[in-house]
């Protein structure tokens, strides 16, 4: 049964009860819902021709075409040259065409499957400290991600933030900062203490539920406690005490943070949530997606959404129709005698296969060693509709970065005394480059229960313009630009 699968661990996931928190106390502020985004306008093609290389799927063949007519935003035509100049012919269509260069092509939309959008936009409020720059966009990893870099990016934003707000942060790489996890958060959690930061700090860990504070963070948490009257410290000390031996905040602790918070930087969250929420929205569409799976279940993220919602008309919101959003990272896990007569919801997956790429060498050096490594081609033989997601907000928002990593899994963190070949982590699991593209793609459609992913006559048209072909071996599929990305939105 999928419910007995257990859930990767690998990652400080949204679904804590932190974040919980976090919402609930900006639901008590003041909240403006009258919205109207005028930011971004929806690129949907009305009555064009494009002619040049255009898959209409990956899977379960690659199927390509030489043309397509799109018209109020849906494709209407499909097929050859000859075939769709005789369609324009036989309705005297007047149309506007569009030439793709020799190296272009054309594909469905992506999908992105699963993303805590509401949550995600009082992160991006935030700063990023992991190893994809502040706004969480470098597509690789930067070079020398380290303790010093840490230290050096803290002082820098403690510079530009307002005198009575924290620093707040997340995504911090721990199992990158060094061969050692627990070495190096103790490591970044000394480096906070020492830091000539006089405003409280937070910085939260991507790997696990920690906090790295300072002392200026304690004292507010140690008021908080007090005036909430439950206490469990006798003194300050005493709370320093254990969260030097622990060196951190840690699980349902972090709610303590929730509580010392002043109002007005709360309230500052609030007020920017509709344009963070739009910053998002605009990232998406420059990487290539067409329909975003939003998985907000907190009843204050959902009252957002559904504000943000009737203002929009840029991109696909989805709300997953069932409930199987799934992650797996054990090979032990899976059925072996399993048979599958036909293609059902509890049968599907996402994997954020990025946690190969950043994580993987952390999995190999663990007991369990690479048996912890997600199992994606096994996925697939067994018949499960495997789809990929980016690892938004601890991980850049980049589809086709995730198919890359799905069709080559190599380790990108690693000692240089690793070989190439050393770095490949289970290549037997490895995806094929069209398998990966199915998985951003349709795959991804399926698991939200939504009719795309697919170039179909009668189909919305979602699709995206690429600057080179995603099948050519000569590309990494991250390096791809993408010119364009059509989104249609059902009226």
């Amino acid at each position: 049964m999928m419910e007995e699968i257990p859930q990767a661990s690998s990652c400080f996931s949204l679904n804590h009860i932190f974040f919980d928190g976090l919402l609930d106390k900006l639901s008590e502020l003041s909240f403006c819902s009258a919205y109207a985004s005028n930011q971004y306008s929806s690129n949907d093609p009305n009555s064009i021709v494009f002619y040049g290389k255009i898959y209409c799927q990956f899977e379960p063949y690659v199927e390509v075409v030489d043309a397509m007519l799109v018209r109020q935003g849906k494709i209407e035509a499909l097929g050859s040259v000859q075939e769709v100049n005789d369609y324009l012919s036989k309705y005297a269509l007047k149309v506007r065409v569009q030439y793709l260069d020799e190296r272009q092509s054309i594909c469905p939309g992506f999908v992105e499957p699963n993303i805590h959008l509401v949550m995600s936009a009082v992160l991006r409020q935030w700063s990023h400290l992991g190893p994809f720059g502040f706004d969480c966009s470098w597509q690789k990893l930067m070079p020398n991600y380290s303790v010093s870099y840490i230290a050096r990016a803290i002082l820098y934003l403690d510079k530009g933030l307002a005198p009575q707000h924290w620093l707040l942060s997340y995504g911090l790489y721990s199992g990158l900062l060094g061969h050692n996890s627990k070495e190096s958060r103790r490591e970044v959690y000394a480096l906070i203490k020492q830091l000539n930061v006089q405003r409280p700090v937070a910085i939260f860990d991507a790997g696990s539920a920690i906090a790295y504070v300072n002392d200026a963070a304690l004292e507010l948490i140690y008021d908080y406690l007090k005036s909430s009257g439950a206490c469990p410290f006798s003194s300050k000390a005493q709370l320093k005490e254990m969260v030097d031996n622990q060196h951190g905040l840690q699980n349902e602790q972090l709610l303590w943070i929730v509580g010392a918070l002043p109002t007005s930087q709360m309230q500052s969250y609030l007020d920017s949530i509709f344009v963070n929420i739009d910053k998002i929205i605009d990232t998406a569409i420059r990487q290539g997606i067409t329909h975003l799976g939003v998985i907000d279940t907190h009843p204050f993220a959902r009252k957002v959404l559904s504000e943000y919602q009737l203002a929009t008309q840029n991109i696909n919101l989805i709300e997953p129709k069932n409930g199987w959003l799934r992650e797996i990272n054990s090979l032990a896990c899976l059925n072996h005698d399993s048979s599958i007569d036909s293609f059902t919801a509890s049968r599907s997956i996402v994997i954020n296969i990025g946690d190969v790429g950043y994580c993987g060498y952390e999995w190999v050096q663990s007991y369990h060693g690479q048996s912890l490594l997600q199992p994606c081609q096994q996925l697939v033989s067994e018949g499960y509709n495997v789809c990929l997601q980016s690892g938004f907000p601890a991980q850049p928002l980049s589809p086709m970065r995730a198919a890359e990593q799905a069709s080559t899994r190599v380790m990108e963190y690693a000692p240089g005394c690793y070989t190439r070949h050393e770095r490949v982590l289970l290549p037997d699991q490895c995806l094929s480059k069209s398998q990966s593209l199915h998985a951003i793609t349709h795959a991804g459609a399926m698991h939200l229960g939504c009719e795309t992913g697919r170039l179909e006559v009668g189909n919305h048209a979602n699709f995206v313009h690429l600057s080179d072909d995603p099948l050519d071996t000569n590309y990494c599929l991250r390096d791809i630009a993408v010119i364009n990305c059509y989104t249609s939105t059902p009226s």
